[in-house]
């Protein structure tokens, strides 16, 4: 299947297709999470393949007749009812005390959810069906007699909901994350694929950006992560000390020292599609 990059990623000839906007748009957060990437995937995939039907004819199509695996974990239908908390997390802690917090927050977190979709104007959902309906008012997808579509960008939340400022820099921050994770991927790459997981290397931003393929820009914000998390620092001079990545020009090189051990000691690698 043809996919244009910039609005879907598919799997396989006859896979599903998934918008590449949808972890890096907001979503996940204020949408039952595992259930609203099914549908996404479901709309996708007709708007891709170009399915037609009303939505039941399309996860008919879709899946074969046999939705279960597809809609929800443990099997479901449309008129199955919304998930919000993935109770098998709860398996994660282990005390009695642990898991009640996270019931706590989880309900805390679904009535803020339930609360800006109302405000929204929108049915807040109880099952599958209704979800589909509501992220169809919300402009994540949409149908005309039987014809499947999304945005080529999907509307983010803060486009529809009355967040507060918190929550507007909470996506904007993740946004910046997902945004930048390819070009974070393509530097590691070159670290370890091309060097070899070299201790140090002597280098500067401008030659990173092309030894990666990537922009300046992306590399510095790349390099500032490793910074961060502790996995890497920056040294200049003789003798050598720690410099400031943002003091230093793009042609002004570095001796980039990297901790390999605490990068696989702490490193979650995050795969889209």
């Amino acid at each position: 299947m043809s996919v244009d990059q910039d609005t879907n990623q598919a799997v396989g000839d006859d896979g599903l297709a998934l918008h590449n906007d949808w972890f890096s748009s907001g979503w996940p957060h204020y949408l039952p999470r595992h259930q609203s990437m099914m549908l996404c995937m479901l709309f996708g995939t007709a708007a891709t393949r170009g399915l037609r039907g009303s939505l039941d004819e399309v996860v008919r199509q879709v899946c074969g007749g046999e939705p279960g695996a597809f809609l929800g974990r443990g099997g479901g239908t449309l008129e199955s009812p919304v998930v919000w908390m993935d109770l098998e997390e709860l398996e994660g802690f282990e005390s009695e005390e642990e898991k009640d917090r996270f019931r706590a927050e989880g309900a805390e977190h679904r009535a803020r959810c339930e609360q800006v979709i109302r405000d929204a104007g929108v049915a807040v959902p109880t099952t599958v069906r209704e979800l589909a309906a509501a992220m169809i008012a919300l402009g994540i997808a949409a149908e005309r007699e039987g014809v499947w579509s999304m945005p080529d960008l999907l509307p983010g939340p803060e486009t529809v909901f009355h967040l507060t400022d918190a929550e507007r820099e909470r996506i904007a921050e993740m946004r910046h994350i997902w945004e930048s994770q390819p070009a974070e991927s393509a530097l590691l790459a070159y670290l370890t694929d091309d060097l070899g997981r070299p201790d140090e290397i002597f280098t500067s931003v401008d030659r990173l950006a092309r030894a990666s393929g990537t922009s300046e820009e992306s590399v510095r914000y790349a390099l500032g992560r490793l910074i961060q998390a502790a996995d890497a620092r920056l040294e200049r001079g003789t003798p050598r000390t720690p410099v400031d990545l943002g003091s230093l020009k793009d042609h002004e090189r570095f001796h980039l020292v990297a901790d390999w051990q605490h990068f696989n000691d702490n490193h979650i690698t995050i795969v889209r599609g």
